[in-house]
């Protein structure tokens, strides 16, 4: 069916400029933005896990932080005060102004594009922003990314409708945001442009038409904030950091099985937590509570995984944690994370992915330099690999994920060990999550252009192109809704020279073929599945699309395999 999906949208000249001129505006939105959250932030740790725990976690030298971890004369013990407090907060103030703020913000996003027609209330951003600073500075283990991205991408929603753009306008400009925002917040303009029309997708599809504007808007904002904060990587890498031959290649593929498997079941633990804390009696504005709870009583075991962790992330490539702990945090981190955004905590979950990613990575080479010492593997290019790698099978986004975890590095030299383990880990994850429930981080995603709501209007008019194409007997002037009106009145519409008719149909309840993928059963070279209406929405059939009882079907078939089809789905006939 790829051949049925559209081009993506060709904007007119006068269309492009003005969309153009509101990306930039939205770059420096974007850029400005991140420097306010970095404000709000420091003011709630400050407040928060420093001023109620005396606590601090290491910093990173490139904004300026303390790269020692500071404990307090209580020692570790009033952690659990300041997350918990934060979490109450938190969730007080989301589920009281802005419900749909809970969570990761870049998941949020990903939903109003194909959902909502990029629309975001103008409070999101806003909530996100304060209620993300109260996580995090408080001790809640996610990332920065979320808000970031949505303070930028809420903006261009709003300013899409003060200035009266499309919807495909609008979804456009969201996008701008979430690059702008993510490309101020990590210093990485390309990855950023990418990950913002790569994110929306399971199967490496993209919304091409928006890289355009995503790249201007990442920029801009790159740029402004730069102007702030400078132009340097994140993280400190050695420059001169790239691999030595071929032969270490063998070791990379390795990490990218590893940071595979373990992007499979980051998802699992992530939305399963979730399930566990809404089956909890009692409001949900007080799981977030609960979470922090949670995760500063680990984090009384685990420092580490409070925060960011931007500060441990640098440790772990400078090679300077054991072994034992590089084993465990990657652990720690994801069911730290999982207490924290499960609950309805504000924050992302790139962050912490990244910090998953840089652990596994800096264990491997760890491990085999003690086992073979004479391998002599780079700790800092494998952590740097690593996190990228990570990132990559869990979000469903390798070439995004490669160039941000680059440019927030410096790590230009691992481009080529990069590639190889950020293929094998997407690989990977997406045999391991073939049949899960939650195959990504971003359950917003869909499969592929063909799945987004935004695209099946353009599907269903090239249907019609094709019958016309075809030269089926009906109306040269049938629409869509003139097309679905005659299938609903029982019209078979014959395509010439094919011997088969499009008829719409029902799956009848019981039918033997319901719920299995219909790749584990053909229908026949007779039969094919147009489309797949299910309620209130159009499902584009695939192999791993299974037909469910109560489906109508359109589909382009012969008399002869209408009836065969009858026996497997008990179809009703047209209807």
């Amino acid at each position: 069916m790829a051949s049925l999906l559209p081009n993506p949208v060709r904007w007119k000249v006068s269309t492009t400029g003005r969309l153009l001129v509101f990306s930039v505006l939205i770059g420096v939105v974007g850029g400005l933005g991140a420097q306010a959250f970095i404000w709000l932030l420091e003011k709630a740790h400050d407040l928060l896990l420093v001023g109620l725990a005396h606590y601090s976690p290491p910093g990173i030298p490139s904004e300026g932080g303390n790269p020692n971890e500071v404990v307090g004369r209580f020692g570790l013990w009033l952690i659990p005060l300041a997350t918990t407090l934060g979490g109450f907060l938190s969730g007080w103030i989301v589920f009281r102004f802005a419900p749909e703020a809970e969570g990761h913000g870049t998941d949020g996003a990903v939903k109003a594009y194909h959902h909502h027609h990029g629309e975001i209330r103008a409070r999101v951003p806003l909530i996100k922003a304060l209620t993300s600073a109260i996580t995090i500075g408080s001790g809640g283990s996610a990332g920065r990314e979320g808000p970031g991205a949505q303070i930028s991408a809420g903006f261009g929603s709003v300013l899409a409708k003060l200035v009266g753009c499309s919807n495909d306008e609008r979804r456009i400009l969201m996008l701008a945001g979430v690059a702008a925002g993510l490309s101020a917040m990590f210093r990485s303009p390309l990855g950023a442009a990418v990950l913002a029309v790569e994110v929306l997708y399971g199967s490496m599809q993209f919304e091409a038409g928006a890289l355009i504007y995503t790249m201007i808007a990442a920029v801009v904002g790159y740029a402004v904030n730069g102007a702030f904060v400078g132009y340097e990587p994140i993280f400190d890498v050695d420059p001169g950091l790239r691999f030595h031959g071929g032969q270490e290649l063998a070791w990379y593929a390795l990490l990218g099985v590893v940071t595979g498997a373990a992007a499979s079941v980051l998802p699992y633990v992530f939305y399963r937590s979730r399930e566990l804390f809404h089956k909890l009696p009692g409001p949900r504005a007080l799981q977030p509570t609960l979470g922090g709870l949670l995760v500063g009583l680990l984090g009384v075991a685990f420092p580490q995984v409070l925060a960011g962790g931007y500060g441990w992330m640098q440790r772990a490539i400078d090679g300077s944690l054991p072994l034992w702990l590089l084993l465990v945090l990657p652990i720690a981190k994801t069911i730290a994370m999982s207490f924290t955004v499960s609950s309805g905590g504000s924050g992302g979950v790139f962050a912490p992915s990244l910090y998953v990613g840089t652990c596994l990575g800096a264990a491997l080479a760890t491990a085999v330099n003690l086992i073979s010492p004479d391998t002599s593997l780079s700790v800092a290019a494998f952590a740097v690999v690593g996190m990228a790698a990570l990132f990559s099978g869990a979000a469903r986004t390798p070439m995004a994920t490669m160039f941000m975890v680059v440019e927030m590095t410096g790590g230009y030299g691992l481009m080529v060990p990069a590639m190889l383990a950020v293929t094998v880990s997407y690989l990977v994850q997406v045999r391991l999550t073939r049949h899960a429930r939650f195959p990504s981080l971003y359950e917003a995603q869909v499969p592929s252009l063909g799945d987004s709501p935004v695209h099946h209007d353009e599907y269903v008019h090239k249907v019609v192109e094709l019958i016309h194409a075809g030269r089926a007997r009906m109306p040269r002037e049938a629409t869509p809704v003139r097309l679905e009106e005659l299938l609903r009145m029982g019209t078979s519409i014959p395509v010439e020279g094919t011997g088969r008719s499009i008829v719409l149909t029902e799956v009848r309840e019981g039918a033997p073929a319901a719920g299995i993928p219909l790749k584990e059963r053909p229908l026949g070279g007779d039969i094919s599945i147009l489309s797949i209406l299910r309620r209130d929405r159009v499902v584009i059939p695939g192999p791993d699309v299974a037909i469910e009882e109560g489906d109508r079907i359109i589909a382009l078939l012969t008399a002869d395999a209408y009836d065969e089809a009858s026996d497997s789905l008990e179809l009703l006939g047209p209807v």
